[in-house]
């Protein structure tokens, strides 16, 4: 069940202006976990880094060293956490 959350959450932050808005503040899996949480998207730490890692699958490694680049406090970091928020981010983000 905390995929489906997991996935609800995200993709209420792709489709949601605002949602999107407040996961820039995000500097760490934590917030992430906390800001789903305090919009009624209830998951655990465990799960959502198990979602990341299994997103991360499927990037090469290029792609993989491009976002390990970005330090936590970019306002993009939580954006580059998984595929579908990376696909909103502008090339050159």
């Amino acid at each position: 069940m905390s995929n489906s959350v997991i996935e609800q959450f995200i993709d209420l932050v792709v489709y949601d202006h605002a949602m999107a808005t407040g996961l820039k503040a995000c500097e760490t899996d934590q917030d992430i976990v906390d800001y789903a949480a305090s919009r009624d998207y209830v998951f655990s730490i465990s799960a959502w880094l198990q979602y990341v890692e299994l997103d991360a699958v499927i990037l090469s490694e290029s792609e993989a060293l491009s976002i390990q680049t970005i330090t936590n406090d970019h306002w993009s970091w939580a954006f580059r956490r998984v595929a579908a928020w990376r696909a909103m981010l502008m090339d050159g983000a």
